[in-house]
């Protein structure tokens, strides 16, 4: 942990307490990346503010990063702020309104004067806290008294004060227009998503991120028919587990096998400059974001993929968010993958979630590789824009799966 600023204000405990308790409410549901956007305030030795951060790196102020660094810098703010918003929702349909509401109050355009780059991550410090008490006026000199100057009354003093304020307003308003033009024009008639491989030299890859379920259907055998299936989460699920039936359901290759190796050979067939981020299942309350890995990672992506099991619920909607806002999707393209075997079983909807994202993020793409005779996700792909396949034995997932990566690919069918 290294101190990056600290200034001469003082503040009670308790108000600094407050600012920790809201950092520990994110941390508690987001991985370190999005709770570290907000620096920690400590009290030195001396009784002065500082502000420490976990992050590694030098602190380098937003105004001493060039434009392509600070656009960079203010996307990733703007990811981040999404996630909070997302968690502040979710809290509030729980009845947690006044959690909620503390929340929010950390959503907001930045202050750049106390934005900081720490290894390209965003850094806020002196959130949350009023402004510094001004300092003490010092008295002027006594001076000779002079002579009070004849001033001439001037005609636009006597406007009100709007009518001065107008052509400011105007220069405002038009600055707007022009900086949300294309995301309105988005939101209005939303492009194509053009696979990388078919683009330019100098375009920059879009985003990736797959969502694999690991929940504990996927510990069934790839060829179990509809009826098994019912019939296991029924009533087979309860039986010992020397029921020939039930052996049966649980015999390899298992839907988790066969996702483990359709993934591999995704990751093969992967364009050398898309980097991956891989979301997994850990329950209804508890998605794991796995981390983001360039080439020279997927070796070790493969490991870590095959070390996985699969257990409890299966969370669409809320794995859905996640990787939503870790992802553009609003001025760059962006591609979620989400390898399923059924609707969501966490009570949330899934269609309602993926709506509200095709909203915000109008140019992010949901492919959906559906293992199970269920249809109820594929709503995830239609609102987004995206493409659903359908596999229903070992033979069909792997291809279904390079085919719902084709924009990422290093081979596409390019038009």
């Amino acid at each position: 942990m290294q101190r990056v600023t600290r200034e001469s204000a003082t503040y009670p405990q308790q108000t600094l307490s407050a600012l920790d308790a809201k950092v520990e409410l994110i941390r508690r549901h987001f991985p370190p990346s999005v709770a570290s956007l907000y620096a920690a305030p400590r009290t030195g030795e001396d009784g002065k503010l500082q502000w420490w951060s976990e992050l590694a790196g030098q602190p380098h102020p937003y105004a001493e990063l060039n434009a392509d660094q600070q656009r960079r810098l203010l996307e990733k703010y703007q990811q981040r702020q999404h996630a909070i918003g997302h968690l502040a929702n979710e809290l509030q349909s729980r009845g947690q309104d006044d959690t909620a509401a503390s929340l929010r109050s950390l959503i907001g355009a930045p202050d750049l004067a106390n934005l900081y780059s720490l290894n390209d991550e965003p850094l806020v410090v002196r959130w949350g806290l009023p402004p510094p008490p001004p300092a003490p006026a010092i008295p002027p000199a006594s001076l000779p008294p002079q002579p009070t100057p004849v001033l001439r009354e001037r005609w636009w003093l006597r406007l009100p004060l709007w009518w001065l304020l107008l052509p400011l307003l105007l220069l405002v308003l038009l600055w707007l227009l022009w900086f949300w033009r294309g995301y309105l024009l988005h939101l209005i008639n939303p492009t194509p998503m053009i696979s990388h491989a078919c683009q330019p030299a100098n375009v920059r890859p879009p985003d990736f991120a797959v969502v694999l379920d690991t929940s504990g259907s996927m510990n069934l055998n790839i060829d179990v028919s509809p009826e098994d299936d019912l019939w296991f989460h029924s009533t087979g699920i309860r039986l010992p587990e020397d029921d020939p039936r039930r052996a049966r359901m649980l015999s390899e290759p298992t839907r988790l096998t066969v996702a483990k190796q359709a993934f591999g050979g995704m990751l093969d067939n992967l364009h050398p400059a898309i980097d991956t981020r891989l979301i997994t299942f850990d329950g209804c309350h508890n998605q794991v974001d796995q981390g983001l890995f360039g080439k020279s990672q997927r070796a070790q992506l493969k490991r870590s993929v095959q070390q996985l099991g699969a257990n409890d619920g299966t969370p669409l909607a809320s794995s859905l968010e996640l990787a939503a806002s870790q992802v553009d999707g609003r001025w760059r393209d962006a591609l979620i993958v989400m390898f399923v075997d059924g609707e969501d079983g966490c009570e949330r909807n899934a269609c309602a979630v993926s709506s509200s994202i095709a909203i915000q993020q109008p140019r992010l793409r949901v492919n959906v590789v559906n293992i199970s005779d269920s249809e109820l996700s594929n709503c995830i792909a239609e609102n987004t824009g995206g493409r659903v396949y359908t596999a229903r034995n070992e033979a069909e997932v792997e291809s279904m799966l390079r085919e719902a990566s084709e924009e990422v690919s290093t081979n596409p069918k390019c038009q």
